[in-house]
């Protein structure tokens, strides 16, 4: 990764992080206060979200050293999260935007739906 997208990265890596965490967090919101469920129901779902949200956080930022080495495939991990915004994208260089959507492509055609192993 050149430096240009090193210092892209550095700045959008922890604004990926705090997205994901809101996405967790409001999927816990959100069933804390469905009313329609009950009171119990609704706390062991949530603590079900809340341990798959910290699993897909490790496998988001956790298996990654914070490096630029391994800030390529991360980047593309992040996109694939939906973490950074196609504008965000646009800021690294024409060869990291076209590495990560040919990457994404290639997902896609092949029916993969999760970039990590477990």
């Amino acid at each position: 990764m050149n430096e240009s997208d090193w210092k892209q990265y550095c700045v959008l890596r922890p604004i990926a992080h705090e997205r994901m965490c809101e996405r967790i967090l409001s999927d816990v919101e959100k069933t804390l206060l469905d009313k329609s469920i009950a009171p119990y129901e609704r706390i062991d779902r949530s603590e079900e979200l809340l341990k798959a949200g910290q699993k897909e956080l490790y496998w988001a930022f956790g298996v990654f050293r914070f490096s630029r080495h391994e800030a390529r495939s991360h980047l593309l991990g992040l996109c694939a999260r939906e973490l950074i915004t196609a504008q965000e994208l646009s800021w690294f260089s024409v060869e990291t935007q076209e590495w990560v959507r040919h990457c994404l492509a290639d997902r896609e055609v092949h029916g993969i739906e999760d970039l990590d192993a477990e």
